[in-house]
């Protein structure tokens, strides 16, 4: 590797997130203060409640929120929260902690849900960066989980995931700050997944591709709406280096970088070379409107982000 590559982000810190402090057991909710089943029968009476009025079942059935102080939605967010890192035998109230917040980030959208509370409404991206912060809990393996719960959980997963998806395609008011949140959230829930030692069959292994292909996918939708900083950049091409033992990785790295890579050469080379063919799944990754010079930045950073292949 060449000098040039090792120094392309030496003057910047990568972001001081991990595993360490981002567990279930770290995570400070405070009914930890309470008894644990005490605790949890504060989360399953407040949570099915506030569920029954996200309207899932039918638009009917939808209901204007309560909560109308800040104060109030800090202490739902705090159940929420604890309920978010139950163990996966509570999966009913774990679903719905997972259904309110999906629905309160549509407060990102132009069109925010009737169930969201004001405070969210009013300031949508404070209250998302919040929730995203919570929902690594979700997706963080339950040692010792059999394979039902195992699939449970990575249902959950999956629908946050398709949220999160969503919300970054069609929101025009993301912050920047919302934004590096958010690729925060997903370089922490891939590190939580798929860093070593590597369990067969485990949660981790169930949801490789996916966790990769919307890491990646948000990142170059990023690229066009609020360019990442370099520290994320760092911290993905570190994180990305501790990933290589799993082979989804290699190859989502190498889907982006082919898309990338066929929108540069007709710039590079003319209209008369012959175009890179990929399939339209693979060129789809890169958004249509996506300059020139951005394409440029975003291959060459994410070319380097596994270190020597």
């Amino acid at each position: 590797m060449s000098k040039n590559k090792v120094k392309m982000y030496k003057n910047w810190t990568s972001l001081p997130f991990g595993n360490s402090n981002m567990t279930p057991s770290g995570y400070q909710s405070v009914l930890s203060k309470l008894p644990a089943e005490d605790a949890k029968k504060v989360v399953m009476s407040v949570v099915k409640t506030v569920a029954s009025q996200l309207g899932l079942a039918s638009p009917n059935q939808i209901k204007p929120s309560t909560l109308t102080r800040d104060p109030e939605v800090s202490w739902f967010m705090e159940v929420i929260g604890y309920g978010l890192a139950l163990p996966f035998s509570d999966h009913d109230t774990i679903k719905d902690c997972v259904n309110i917040y999906c629905e309160w980030l549509s407060a990102l959208l132009p069109d925010p849900k009737a169930c969201v509370p004001s405070p969210i409404v009013q300031d949508p991206n404070l209250y998302a960066r919040k929730i995203v912060q919570h929902l690594y809990h979700l997706f963080v393996p339950r040692h010792g989980d059999g394979s039902e719960m195992i699939h449970r959980q990575a249902v959950l997963c999956h629908r946050v995931l398709r949220r999160i998806q969503d919300i970054v395609k069609q929101s025009s008011n993301m912050a920047t700050e919302t934004w590096e949140s958010f690729l925060g959230f997903l370089l922490a829930i891939n590190d939580a997944l798929l860093a070593p030692p590597a369990v067969k069959e485990d949660v981790g292994d169930q949801l490789c591709e996916r966790v990769l292909g919307v890491l990646y996918e948000i990142w170059l939708v990023a690229c066009v709406k609020s360019f990442p900083s370099p520290p994320l950049w760092k911290t993905l091409r570190e994180m990305c280096m501790n990933w290589r033992h799993r082979s989804g990785l290699v190859d989502q790295w190498n889907r982006v970088n082919l898309s990338l890579l066929s929108r540069m050469l007709p710039n590079l080379l003319g209209p008369k070379f012959p175009q890179l063919r990929i399939d339209d799944i693979d060129a789809a990754l890169v958004p249509a409107e996506m300059t020139y010079e951005t394409v440029t930045q975003s291959w060459y950073r994410f070319l380097h982000s596994i270190g020597n292949p």
